[in-house]
């Protein structure tokens, strides 16, 4: 991880840090369970899961920019998410079927209601994800 990649975890965390402490009307967006789960990761020890829909997207954003910087591959056990910082690790598990990956948020999702992550097509044909595109998961952070 560069120092740039650092300096700019860090301060997303300062960030989210600050966002809790003004009180939990403030941390509140289009997607409020994505906050939620900011909530819980930092005022808990242990992370806690969230449910929702993941959809993915694939091979025709190969070889575009990601918004960490980093450039994306096939084969990538990546994803997007709307609020979680760059590098975060995430374990994703489908959860009619039970399959788990974990990925690396390196990219940002547009909202899509009901969604709480979009794979990078290698970690969602990971899991199983057929071409309709959206499977009811469970995402709890790592780290």
């Amino acid at each position: 991880m560069s120092f740039m990649e650092r300096l700019i975890k860090v301060a997303s965390i300062l960030l989210i840090f600050s966002a809790i402490g003004c009180g939990k009307d403030a941390v509140k967006d289009k997607a409020g369970n994505d906050q939620a789960l900011l909530q819980k990761v930092h005022q808990q020890p242990t992370s806690q899961a969230v449910q929702g829909q993941a959809s993915w997207f694939g091979p025709g954003h190969y070889g575009n920019k990601t918004a960490s910087g980093e450039i994306l591959k096939k084969g990538t056990m990546t994803a997007a998410h709307s609020s979680l910082p760059m590098g975060t690790k995430v374990k994703v598990t489908r959860l009619d079927n039970n399959k788990s990956v974990t990925v690396v948020i390196n990219d940002r999702k547009p909202f899509k209601q009901g969604t709480v992550i979009d794979l990078a097509h290698s970690s969602a044909t990971a899991l199983d994800v057929r071409d309709d595109g959206k499977t009811a998961v469970e995402i709890e952070v790592l780290y």
